[in-house]
């Protein structure tokens, strides 16, 4: 009992974390959600956490101490970016951890992936013991095919936990794409009572890609590098029809389908093939609108 409670105090910790640095760099970069979304918000923290791990690992190890700087900064960044409005970020910190706490026993059942004590564990565990890995592909073929969830889920090496914590990755990911998509649902029942919303098919998309993940991707544990990556494929897939389905592009925040994109190459480098719906999304938007925003939007992209 005593480590099950470590477990749920690191798992809190590390979402608050992570939500967190989202919280801060949507602010820092003056990027504006169309609405309160802690999933966004989680994605991007991941997403700025990746950057750091990568670069972080070229001079340092990612040990015990050093991870532990980077979860206590999250928790700050947490405070800061909510202690002026509180009772506005309220509901979505509950609905938050209500959708965590659902899915906390997934991460708990069935046994790792074929290929984690193949090279998914070796390269993770790796990171925190050394800095600047090169020519480490000889040691191993898995080791030829890095993808950014070891390097995000070797900060997540922590006192007494340990290793244990290496799955955390695929579990917030689930958990940060089942809050949008229940924020999208919402927006489908809300049409039901009150007809305030036109209805369209992306709400109908939203509800069975809500409830395939969640049945299909219910192993977490299971999880390769590619599982992660083809739960936001479902999220890229609607962002694009939702930005279709407009009728002004002004209307529709790119930042969403950018930031998908690159945590989707991240994760998998094969993915790079979705790039061919960004080709002709990002031509389009020239031909709409040459404002150096859609150019800085690319830039993040690329990063």
């Amino acid at each position: 009992m005593y480590n099950f409670y470590i477990f749920i105090i690191y798992y809190t910790l590390i979402l608050v974390s992570i939500i967190g640095y989202g919280l801060f760099f949507l602010k820092l970069f003056k990027i504006k959600l169309d609405l309160i979304n802690f999933g966004y918000a989680g994605l991007f923290g991941i997403y700025i956490l990746i950057i750091y791990s990568y670069f972080s690992n070229l001079f340092i190890a990612h040990t015990e101490f050093h991870n532990l700087i980077v979860l206590f900064i999250g928790l700050i960044l947490f405070i800061y970016s909510i202690k002026q409005k509180y009772f506005l970020y309220k509901s979505e910190i509950i609905f938050t951890f209500i959708v965590f706490i659902l899915l906390f026993c997934a991460v708990l059942q069935f046994k790792n992936h074929d290929d984690f004590p193949y090279y998914h564990f070796p390269y993770t565990y790796y990171l925190t013991q050394q800095s600047l890995h090169i020519g480490i592909g000889q040691f191993n073929h898995g080791f030829r095919t890095p993808s950014s969830i070891f390097y995000i889920n070797s900060l997540f090496y922590l006192p007494y936990a340990k290793f244990y914590l290496f799955n955390f990755t695929s579990l917030f990911i689930l958990g940060f794409t089942n809050i949008i998509l229940l924020k999208k649902i919402h927006n489908y029942f809300k049409f039901i009572f009150t007809k305030v919303e036109r209805l369209n098919l992306i709400h109908f998309l939203s509800l069975l890609s809500f409830i395939f993940l969640n049945i299909f991707f219910y192993r977490i544990s299971e999880y390769g590098t590619d599982r992660a990556a083809m739960v936001l494929v479902f999220l890229f897939i609607i962002e694009l029809l939702n930005f279709v389905n407009l009728k002004s592009i002004k209307t529709f925040n790119l930042f969403y389908i950018y930031l998908l994109g690159a945590l989707i190459v991240s994760l998998k480098a094969f993915y790079i093939l979705y790039i061919i719906f960004i080709i002709p999304l990002f031509i389009f938007i020239l031909k709409k609108n040459k404002k150096k925003k859609i150019y800085s939007n690319l830039l993040f992209f690329i990063i």
